[in-house]
């Protein structure tokens, strides 16, 4: 095992592997951010001019600032309610298979399924939860949450975290049963009730998996655009126009390689900024 060369051999496939899926596609996309190419014109070098084009684009800035509002929401939530989900799951003796089984379901769903059936119940007009609003008698009139700006990208949120929430409950859950018993039982000993143990001990203990959570749920949500695409398509105006539809705007619309691969070099340069944060502290831990 200590020698190089055997060392070497097994490598080999999966460094391969990783330079024919990854190496070349992202120099790919880094060599057309550099050159003018829209089908109009004939491919030439023009330096920084698509990034100057995407960042003089006020558009750009709505899309980012939606971007980071989503992003952050879809974390906050998915990251709360996974926690808790995991910490009273743990705690569950009886029929605790099940309610494993039962959480873990959305997460089959794919986000643009997620994204139609919740615009189907929240719908104003077929909508589950308007006819149940208007039939208890809470509300008078419909509401048309796809209409109003806020309500539109919290509702984006929550469906987009539907599908998420199981994956940080899994790990989050790893996380506390790795915890030794003895740490709880001490802690009962002393008098401490659980809210104390969930303070003290489930939770700086269980840090590397929230942050392992934080991490995935923070790259995926600030790059996805399957739930905005299903339910309200960058609307109302652009109240949900994220940077990832705009990069389809570019690619596909306006048929520029060149400008959308400068934006997701963009997008790329900000996910590796606060991911790089986040994976300083989970290797401090």
């Amino acid at each position: 095992m200590k020698d190089s060369t055997f060392g070497f051999l097994v490598a080999l496939p999966g460094t391969l592997y990783i330079l024919v899926l990854v190496a070349f596609p992202l120099g790919l996309l880094f060599w057309l951010s550099f050159v003018r190419f829209d089908f109009y014109n004939p491919i030439v070098f023009i330096g920084l001019q698509n990034y100057y084009r995407v960042i003089e684009d006020r558009v750009f800035w709505l899309a980012l600032q939606n971007t980071v509002t989503y992003a952050l929401g879809v974390t906050v939530v998915t990251t709360l309610l996974g926690i808790l989900m995991a910490a009273a799951v743990s705690r569950i003796s009886r029929f605790s298979t099940l309610f494993r089984t039962l959480l873990i379901l959305p997460w089959a769903v794919p986000l643009v399924v997620s994204g139609l059936v919740w615009r189907w119940m929240l719908d104003p007009g077929v909508g589950i939860y308007n006819y149940l609003l208007i039939s208890s008698g809470l509300v008078g009139n419909v509401i048309n949450i796809f209409g109003d700006p806020t309500l539109a990208m919290i509702t984006c949120i929550l469906a987009d975290s539907w599908t998420r929430i199981p994956f940080t409950f899994i790990l989050v859950l790893a996380g506390i049963q790795s915890i030794s018993v003895d740490l709880y039982e001490a802690a009962r000993v002393d008098g401490a009730n659980m809210i104390h143990t969930f303070r003290n001990i489930t939770l700086p203990l269980s840090q590397k998996s929230i942050l392992t959570a934080v991490l995935f749920n923070s790259m995926f949500s600030f790059r996805t655009i399957d739930v905005i695409w299903s339910m309200t398509r960058g609307g109302p105006g652009k109240a949900t126009y994220v940077l990832g539809m705009q990069l389809v705007d570019y690619l596909i619309m306006y048929l520029n390689l060149g400008v959308s691969a400068a934006l997701g070099v963009i997008m790329l340069i900000l996910v590796a900024t606060f991911t790089t944060v986040i994976i300083y502290h989970l290797l401090r831990r």
